[in-house]
């Protein structure tokens, strides 16, 4: 990281947030839960009562410096509850309506924990945190290095996630956007919500980018986003790189070719968006993020193929991530599912279904208790099976998948003796 040598310094928290700083877009919303917001004020009252001489270090801020303005890297969550802090110490107006917004909520907890004590007490701890209340301020003007610390763990609160990381890298990528567009990015992506879209990436596109090429998949972590920082037009593109930035930005037109027509509408998307090829870095991205999802939402709320037997009520794919016996493999054959949409559409759907299912949940037969290693070795290839993933990759026609072989086995007489059933139907 280009740390400034003459930026790193011990400064107040009072001198800190004197400065003309910015949350800028890549920043997730204040998170913090009530309890953290109160163990600091807890934290700094009984510093304060113990010495209120000393000097109580809160950690480091980390800083990045552009055109005169100073970006918060890492820190935000901490120094927005030292202002709430502030604001609930000097008895200002905080009310915002019925929200319960988790800022919100830190302020109400805050100004209950402040109720009753005096204004003496209220100006010696204000005064404390402006004075003694220390930080660690390191400032940097490298952009690409400074966002790398957000794989560390913040003060009492949560590491970011990968997908924050990308969502960092992207919002970035759109620099030459409008703030308008930039927030609505933001806004959509927030409102998707972090859990979806941790399912999104670790459970589905991170495990099909890797079991597509016949490569293990043990773990999403930020050491595999450039996975999906796809082709940046910031910097020297390769022939490679010119090729799917010109056919992505071909693929827009083909939408708008015929705009009623919701299912050229959807096969376009595919289209553009396909998990084979790099994605165009900044606002593609999210729109990518958001179809995705919208994508396997659809799958998931279609019946499972076992269900559809007439001697069993119907379920979805939905239903069947709820249990933890069939969550495994439900998760892979949804992931074989999304690809085979995203290279073929839905075309010759139903019998990919049976098969795609049969060629997942023969685990959930064969084995008395199916676990990541048997997943990864299954779709990957390393079993002595075909990958349904690499077969796909290689393909131009869907019906490439009936050439699956499941292999049922046997591991016990009465295991799972209803799902076998509905698997040698199939044709397994």
């Amino acid at each position: 990281m280009a740390i400034l040598a003459h930026e790193i310094s011990a400064v107040s928290a009072g001198e800190l947030l004197a400065q003309d700083l910015r949350i800028p877009h890549y920043q997730r919303p204040y998170s913090w839960r009530p309890g953290t917001a109160l163990q600091l004020l807890e934290d700094i009252r009984d510093a304060h009562a113990e010495d209120p001489s000393a000097p109580y270090v809160l950690g480091a801020v980390i800083l990045h410096t552009h055109d005169g303005e100073f970006d918060i890297v890492d820190g935000q969550q901490r120094l927005l509850t030292l202002l709430m802090i502030k604001q609930s110490l000097a008895g200002a107006d905080q009310s915002s309506g019925q929200q319960s917004t988790p800022i919100v909520q830190a302020r109400r907890v805050l100004i209950r924990a402040l109720d009753g004590i005096s204004d003496q007490e209220r100006n010696a701890i204000a005064e404390y945190i402006d004075t003694h209340c220390q930080l660690v301020r390191i400032v940097t003007d490298d952009a690409d290095e400074a966002f790398r610390v957000f794989d560390s763990q913040n003060y009492r609160g949560r590491p970011l996630a990968p997908h924050d990381l990308l969502k960092a890298h992207h919002l970035r990528e759109m620099d030459s956007d409008s703030e308008a567009l930039k927030a609505a990015a933001v806004e959509t992506w927030e409102n998707a919500g972090s859990e979806r879209l941790d399912e999104l990436f670790s459970t589905y596109l991170y495990r099909i980018a890797k079991w597509s090429k016949g490569e293990s998949a043990p773990g999403f972590s930020a050491h595999d986003i450039d996975l999906f920082k796809g082709v940046s037009q910031r910097t020297k593109l390769t022939p490679r790189a010119r090729y799917h930035l010109a056919a992505q930005s071909v693929m827009p037109l083909l939408e708008a070719w015929r705009p009623n027509d919701s299912t050229d509408e959807h096969l376009n998307k595919h289209s553009r968006f396909q998990l084979n090829a790099p994605v165009l870095a900044g606002r593609s991205f999210f729109e990518m993020t958001d179809f995705m999802l919208q994508e396997l939402q659809r799958l998931r709320d279609q019946p499972s193929p076992f269900t559809r037997h007439p001697q069993t009520p119907p379920e979805t794919h939905a239903t069947w991530l709820k249990r933890s016996r069939y969550r495994k493999t439900t998760e892979l054959y949804l992931a074989s599912l999304l690809y085979y949409t995203n290279c073929f559409g839905d075309e010759h759907l139903a019998a990919a279904e049976n098969a795609l299912f049969a060629w997942a949940f023969q685990l959930r037969v064969r084995l008395l208790r199916v676990q990541h290693a048997s997943i990864n070795n299954l779709a990957s290839g390393n079993a002595d099976q075909r990958s349904a993933f690499v077969l796909m990759r290689n393909a131009d026609d869907g019906r490439i998948v009936q050439r699956l072989t499941p292999d049922l086995g046997r591991a016990r007489d009465d295991h799972e003796s209803a799902l076998r059933a509905a698997l040698e139907a199939m044709g397994a």
